[in-house]
């Protein structure tokens, strides 16, 4: 039985920071350019220079609707109102408004990123609900015959007791559940390779196989796309396979557009 681990593959990008910058700016019919040579605090130094200050700040506007000195206040309204008010009136009232400023998604619609990624069944179904801003191509058992792949994890964890789904805490007995899983997985090997002598089809022997068969997918998005999508599956209710595959797309995104990707997603 073949194993494999879950990976992401950086294949090619289109736009920088200053794309986002410059779609912003087009309203304006102006243009701004990489700085080159000087610096300011806080900088990011990309492979042609710097954003000016200004552009800077005007993608962090454009992610959070709020000016950096607005950004400031609200966020120290919020730690006072945490610290000095047992009442959460006050603080939903803040954090409503919050969630009803004008943020300003279009100008990160420009930019793009394809990536290449292996991943299990079953985590493809998963990520593959996220359209909006996305191209999704994936390779078919419908036309493969060859000798598929397959995914356990490392650890396995428990069925919490409070919530429907989930994980919470290990398995007492690792050794047990990888070995009913490996054997199970087999069974299903087994039975594929038997239907493909036996000469059915790819696209019917497929269906014995299980949800951690490996599969290969190439999906392009724009920088808006991904920032939803890890912000999502980098979120603590996700499962863990999803918070891994979506830190390996959140490590490749994040150099490509440093000041952009803080502002939608943090650092």
């Amino acid at each position: 039985m073949k194993q494999a681990e879950i990976t992401v593959e950086y294949k090619d990008h289109m736009g920088t920071d200053l794309t986002v910058v410059n779609a912003a700016r087009s309203s304006f019919g102006k243009e701004s350019h990489w700085v080159v040579g000087t610096s300011y605090p806080g900088a990011v130094h990309q492979p042609r220079g710097y954003l000016r200050q200004a552009d800077a700040n005007l993608i962090r506007f454009l992610a959070t609707g709020f000016r950096t000195k607005d950004w400031d206040a609200l966020l120290d309204k919020i730690v006072t109102s945490i610290i000095s008010s047992k009442d959460k009136d006050e603080l939903t009232e803040i954090l409503q408004h919050y969630k009803k400023s004008a943020q300003h998604w279009a100008p990160f619609g420009h930019p793009h990123m394809q990536i290449r990624m292996k991943l299990p069944m079953f985590l493809a179904r998963q990520f593959v609900k996220h359209q909006v801003g996305g191209v999704w191509s994936e390779e078919s058992r419908r036309y493969m015959s060859n000798e598929p792949e397959f995914w356990f994890p490392k650890e396995w964890h428990g069925r919490p007791e409070d919530i429907k789904q989930g994980s919470d805490g290990l398995v007492e007995d690792q050794g047990a559940a990888q070995d009913i899983s490996e054997r199970a997985v087999q069974i299903a090997l087994d039975a594929y390779g038997a239907l493909m002598k036996e000469g059915v089809a790819p696209e019917e022997a497929r269906i014995v196989l299980p949800l951690n068969t490996m599969t290969t997918v190439t999906w392009t998005g724009s920088l808006l796309f991904w920032s939803r999508v890890c912000n999502q599956r980098l979120d603590s209710h996700a499962q863990k396979a999803a918070n891994d595959l979506a830190q390996q797309i959140a490590d490749i995104a994040q150099p490509l557009f440093p000041v952009s990707w803080a502002a939608l997603v943090g650092d």
